[in-house]
């Protein structure tokens, strides 16, 4: 289940670790902080922030979900019936979020082109929850087809080092507070140590966090989207830590951590 907004630490108990960065999933609305003395906004979304606009056909793996006609989280094909994306992304609050309410949308960088699917399934990580293992898979009714505008994305198997470059992209605010976006937006950030990342998030396995220049990065929308190296997907947008285009690292789910949870359920359909 998401967490609150108002969360303003989280303890591990495994290891006692505080973490005192406040956390927000990137599907979420903007809301203010309650507890926050200062009347500053903390968007609970991503979309990417910065960056630059994407060509029909840059990213064929991305998709979009949908729902009452209105995006809400990005996501990535895997396979012509099988979407990765975000957990969160498919919970209202606890309640699982029905299949039949979702819509795949694939093949455009506009939101009003592309190829439409409905859901024949969702399956989140059952082990989902405290910003961990924040995966899902949705199956879709009918295959899509494969073309140079849409075609599924390989899964990272093994880590990527600190220091590597990554691709970011989704529909979404372009800055905090500012407009959502039409059109598929994409930017770069940069892989940080795993220790690092730990220290940042208080998360010790299953994440992979990114760097960016302030006012770059994830931001409220792209939920669920992708992180690229070298065609492979090697991460699903989690969360954002304080703001969007803080200075703080973007939180993604580490792809090759769930490579055999993602085998496993596809092969149970």
């Amino acid at each position: 289940m998401a967490i609150n907004g108002s969360v303003t630490c989280v303890v591990l108990l495994g290891c006692l670790a505080v973490v005192s960065s406040v956390r927000f999933h990137l599907n979420e609305q903007n809301d203010f902080l309650p507890s926050s003395s200062v009347r500053r906004p903390f968007y609970k979304g991503a979309r990417i922030v910065g960056g630059s606009v994407a060509a029909e056909g840059q990213f064929p793996h991305q998709v979009a979900l949908l729902r009452s006609n209105a995006l809400t989280c990005g996501g990535s094909l895997i396979d012509s019936r099988w979407v990765l994306t975000a957990a969160h992304c498919v919970y209202n609050g606890a309640i699982l979020v029905p299949a039949s309410s979702i819509v795949v949308l694939a093949g455009s960088v506009s939101l009003n082109g592309g190829v439409r699917r409905a859901v024949a399934r969702v399956i989140p990580h059952e082990r989902y929850g405290n910003f961990q293992n924040d995966v899902a898979l949705l199956q879709l009714q009918q295959s899509l087809p494969s073309s140079a505008y849409i075609r599924p994305i390989a899964l990272r198997t093994t880590s990527v080092p600190a220091g590597s470059e990554i691709v970011i992209s989704g529909w979404g605010r372009m800055y905090q507070g500012g407009p959502t976006s039409s059109v598929l937006r994409y930017n770069r950030a940069t892989v940080i140590p795993d220790q690092q990342c730990r220290a940042a998030t208080g998360i010790s396995t299953g994440l992979i966090c990114f760097s960016s220049p302030v006012n770059n990065g994830a931001c409220n929308g792209d939920s669920g989207g992708p992180a690229v190296l070298n065609n492979q997907l090697v991460g699903v947008a989690n969360f954002i830590i304080n703001y969007c285009g803080s200075s703080s690292p973007d939180g993604y789910a580490k792809v090759s951590d769930f490579v055999s949870w993602i085998q496993a359920a596809m092969r149970r359909y």
